[in-house]
């Protein structure tokens, strides 16, 4: 458990639960016919879907929580704001200082990444990923998954790339790195293509 004041809690839950939501929802806001055509979206690739997940969410319910919380939630937003306005800025400007700027804005995120606790709250890890090419078929997924139990190795996450009108996805197995050699034996064992 993390015990603080209510004060701290509201200004910490909107910065990595509330203002991430309403994000999530004006990127995918972006995504409506009067902004994009569909065939747009048919370039959609995962890094898309990652950023606008969580803005399936229930309206009414988040409508309640960011009210709930509305001080907060807008002090960050209000930050966030500011990063983005000035990358776009530098963007739209074509200067000397534009890479500088943009690149100062992706350092700062790539940092922000790496504080993200790892798995159980722990340190982060670093992990090896296996790209593992799956049909898209009934059964193929589980079966991958026990084909990886089966050789001893633990996937630690995995994220699943799939285009659309394709008969094949990409499964991307993060494992720790002293079990990626067990883990590319055993997916080609089992028929699978993989990425090395």
């Amino acid at each position: 458990p993390v015990i603080t004041d209510p004060e701290t809690h509201d200004q910490w839950v909107a910065l990595v639960s509330h203002v991430p939501h309403l994000v999530a929802a004006a990127m995918a806001a972006r995504l409506a016919p009067s902004v994009v055509p569909a065939d747009a979206l048919r370039l959609a690739g995962q890094g898309l879907r990652d950023v606008t997940r969580i803005a399936a969410g229930d309206s009414a319910l988040w409508t309640q929580i960011l009210s709930a919380n509305a001080g907060p939630v807008a002090e960050v937003l209000a930050a966030v704001a500011v990063d983005l306005s000035a990358a776009a800025r530098a963007l739209a400007g074509v200067s000397p200082e534009t890479p500088a700027d943009v690149t100062d804005l992706l350092e700062r995120g790539q940092a922000g990444v790496a504080r993200i606790p790892g798995k159980h709250g722990g340190q982060p890890r670093n992990f090896t990923v296996v790209q593992v090419v799956i049909p898209d078929q009934p059964g193929e997924l589980a079966r991958l998954f026990n084909a990886a139990g089966a050789a001893g190795v633990n996937i630690e996450d995995v994220r699943i790339e799939h285009s659309p009108g394709l008969p094949v996805g990409v499964a991307e197995l993060s494992v720790r790195p002293d079990q990626a050699a067990a883990l590319l034996d055993a997916m080609e064992a089992g028929g699978w293509p993989v990425r090395r």
